[in-house]
């Protein structure tokens, strides 16, 4: 398969800071993506939604739980559907509709695709908080296709399914997140997350619907999921199940998240310490610089023996990527 790299080198809109900050003050619930324009992302300009606050998936890594305090884990009571979500996409895509500069023409805002979810799933299941009861999730979908925006859906839940039937195929994007196929690993890592064979078959009935998909493998952590083995027999599931694109990342490491990498593999934790950065890149401990690349790639030639688009996600290698980084479709 060929490839062309650089593809997403030239965002579609000037997609500044002051510009993104000022959408957030006027948006109520849809947000602009990255406000804090972190030099290492590569993704091109889009929204994003968390109907959410948190989430009970328990997932060991999780990026968010550090300045999302409280609103991580099954128990906590510090978590659950945003405040008025419904009445705030109504009104943000009300705006976005009608508003002329800065939210129309300077910023194409009416053309911008709209993410679900990145800090929190979209799909919480525990006794206090459950998706599959409230249907918020299955509303904002519906508003956001109803509007003819394209919506980039992002979960670890198979419940994407039910709401497959709202959703257009030719304006939305299926992602998954899967970080192993071996159901006693992903339960350690993801302890309240649907094994991995759910996800899988759930893309893979997105696929035969016609919805494009893309799967994200990420994070890589050292010495728990990055076996070359495991993750060629993961990329050939994911190719028959219908993915042609695969996204990855490695662990970065915050105090909350080292401290549960360093409970639920101490082993690893222990083994690994000496590869991270002493130093934190933009608030996180990467790994040092040759350790995440040699994995990224191992993982990218993979993708490309099944015939799979990589790309990586804020990692400062943007030539390791074939494509627009978070799966976009290109646009002229």
């Amino acid at each position: 398969m060929a490839y062309n790299r650089g593809m997403n080198r030239s965002p579609a809109v000037n997609w500044t800071r002051p510009l993104k900050r000022g959408l957030a003050r006027r948006l109520r619930a849809i947000k602009p993506f990255d406000p804090y324009h972190s030099p290492l992302c590569t993704c091109r300009p889009k929204l994003t939604l968390n109907v959410y606050t948190g989430c009970g998936m328990e997932c060991f890594y999780c990026y968010t739980s550090t300045y999302a305090w409280g609103r991580w884990g099954r128990d906590s009571d510090r978590w659950g559907p945003r405040k008025d979500v419904l009445a705030g996409v109504e009104h943000d895509l009300a705006l976005l509709e009608s508003a002329g500069p800065p939210l129309g023409s300077d910023c194409l805002s009416r053309s911008l695709p709209v993410v679900v979810s990145l800090s929190s799933d979209p799909y919480p299941e525990t006794p206090r908080v459950s998706e599959r009861s409230l249907q918020l999730t299955r509303q904002c979908l519906k508003l956001l296709a109803d509007a003819g925006k394209t919506v980039l859906l992002q979960t670890k839940s198979d419940l994407l399914v039910r709401d497959l039937d709202v959703l257009s195929p030719d304006r939305s994007l299926i992602g998954m997140t899967i970080t192993t196929a071996d159901d006693a690993l992903a339960a350690r890592m993801e302890p309240y997350a649907p094994p991995p064979g759910r996800r899988i078959a759930a893309l893979a009935e997105a696929a035969r619907r016609g919805f494009p998909t893309v799967c994200r493998l990420d994070p890589l952590v050292p010495g728990v999921n990055d076996d070359p083995d495991s993750l060629r027999r993961l990329v050939a599931m994911l190719r028959d199940a219908g993915v042609r694109h695969v996204i990855s990342s490695t662990f970065k490491k915050r105090w909350d998240s080292a401290q549960r990498f360093a409970a639920a593999f101490p082993e690893a934790a222990e083994a690994t310490a000496a590869s991270f950065e002493p130093q934190q890149i933009h608030g996180y401990n990467y790994l040092n610089e040759h350790i995440r690349r040699a994995m990224l790639e191992r993982l990218r030639d993979v993708a490309h023996d099944y015939g799979l688009a990589f790309t990586c996600c804020r990692e400062g290698f943007p030539e390791l990527n074939d494509t627009n980084c978070d799966g976009q479709r290109n646009k002229s």
